[in-house]
């Protein structure tokens, strides 16, 4: 046989696998989508955007915190809009009902949000969740600077369904929180902020600039922490991922006009 022969064997035999993949996934849920076109590499998905943690900061967030901030905030925005009529939802109310929010599941040390806040001008601030809510804008998840939800948000929400009603004690300071203040006029929200209860009988207004206010908690207070699997995380992180995003809508797309890449052709952009 010769070794063009060869080579063209070896594509089809290449593109013979990519085929059955996709007619195993082409019903399944958008999380599974990605994976099943990569294969199962972890490493790969460390890859895209989530560094090992063995290169972060001592004060970094693991990937698993980072996927569970940012579902939970993609939770709360799709609350405030479905279940409360939200017009839209601009950063520093987006700020002050995630501060609220984590401020409450600490009181009952529970770990859910890991976002370190601290005291600005306008109350409590967190690098991290704007860091965060500009991610989520890029993967398309929400729109522009009011975070309206869209149509992929209430895909992927409806997709770790089961991560939701696992987690159900969590999602419901969300809610509650949501129930009080994300209709609330914003300077009445922020007042009602500044005059919450601080230690040695001050209030949040009283905190000088800069003050740390909310920090994950140590592994030693934790009653009960946000369950996800690693899997899970990795599947919320790479749908948090812009560049991982479009390729899988790609992927879609081929799929339905029946033209479809090889692995190599589908992720050689992706880093190495």
């Amino acid at each position: 046989m010769s070794k063009h022969a060869g080579e063209k064997d070896n594509q089809h035999q290449g593109q013979s696998c990519v085929v059955e993949g996709i007619q195993k996934i082409r019903h399944r849920s958008r999380k599974r989508l990605i994976r099943s076109l990569r294969g199962d590499d972890k490493e790969g998905i460390r890859e895209v955007g989530h560094p090992d943690n063995k290169m972060r900061g001592p004060m970094a967030r693991t990937s698993k915190e980072e996927a569970v901030d940012r579902f939970l905030t993609l939770y709360l925005a799709n609350d405030g809009f479905s279940r409360k009529g939200l017009r839209s939802l601009p950063a520093t109310r987006l700020q002050k009902l995630v501060f609220l929010s984590e401020r409450a599941m600490i009181d009952e040390r529970r770990k859910g949000f890991n976002f370190r806040f601290i005291k600005l001008t306008y109350g409590p601030f967190s690098q991290e969740l704007k860091g965060d809510a500009e991610k989520i804008v890029r993967a398309g998840l929400l729109h522009g600077n009011w975070h309206v939800p869209t149509d992929g948000t209430r895909i992927l929400l409806d997709d770790f369904h089961d991560v939701i009603k696992k987690n159900d004690a969590f999602v419901h300071h969300i809610r509650t929180v949501n129930d009080v203040y994300a209709l609330m006029p914003l300077r009445q929200l922020l007042n009602v902020i500044h005059g919450l209860p601080w230690r040695g009988g001050k209030t949040i207004n009283d905190l000088p600039p800069r003050t740390p206010m909310l920090y994950p908690m140590k592994p030693e207070r934790v009653v009960s922490e946000f369950d996800m699997t690693d899997d899970e995380a990795d599947d919320l992180l790479m749908n948090f991922d812009p560049k991982a995003v479009n390729d899988l809508v790609q992927a879609m797309k081929e799929m339905r006009t029946g033209k479809l890449r090889t692995y190599e052709q589908a992720f050689c952009g992706l880093p190495r």
